[in-house]
């Protein structure tokens, strides 16, 4: 085999061990970053179904963005199932011209379950209210 074919192969071998990554563990935290929203998170998986997400307490103007991104990432995180969210910590208070200083917020902490998609049934769409989609 010539030099180059062996330094090819070699290169070739390298560049796709490097590409290889090894998942975490269930129960151990994994700290990410999101480019789209500019948030550092942490997520911990316990199962295909459980997570909990963690978002690092940022500017106040920045928190819409952190919003954003915990409910598509919940999305994503559970893809045809249902995604539940229970907040645990880190809601903020709305002031458009606060008095005083904001104290600093916690982190944004979420349980996010993913659920089997429940169908709905005429019965439950005459409780909300909403008959556009029931037929007679």
């Amino acid at each position: 085999m010539p030099f180059n074919k062996r330094l090819f192969a070699l290169t070739t071998i390298l560049i796709l061990a490097g590409c290889s990554s090894t998942p975490v563990p269930l129960g151990q935290a994994e700290r990410l970053y999101d480019f789209d929203h500019q948030v550092h998170y942490t997520q911990t998986r316990y199962s295909d179904e459980s997570f909990l997400v963690s978002i690092d307490s940022d500017s106040y103007a920045h928190f819409q963005q952190q919003s954003t991104f915990l409910l598509r990432h919940a999305e994503r995180l559970c893809q045809a199932n249902d995604p539940v969210l229970t907040i645990k910590n880190g809601i903020q208070d709305f002031d458009r011209f606060p008095q005083k200083i904001r104290p600093f917020q916690p982190n944004l902490l979420v349980w996010i379950r993913c659920e089997k998609p429940k169908s709905l049934s005429i019965e439950m769409l005459k409780n909300t209210g909403d008959n556009s989609t029931a037929k007679p």
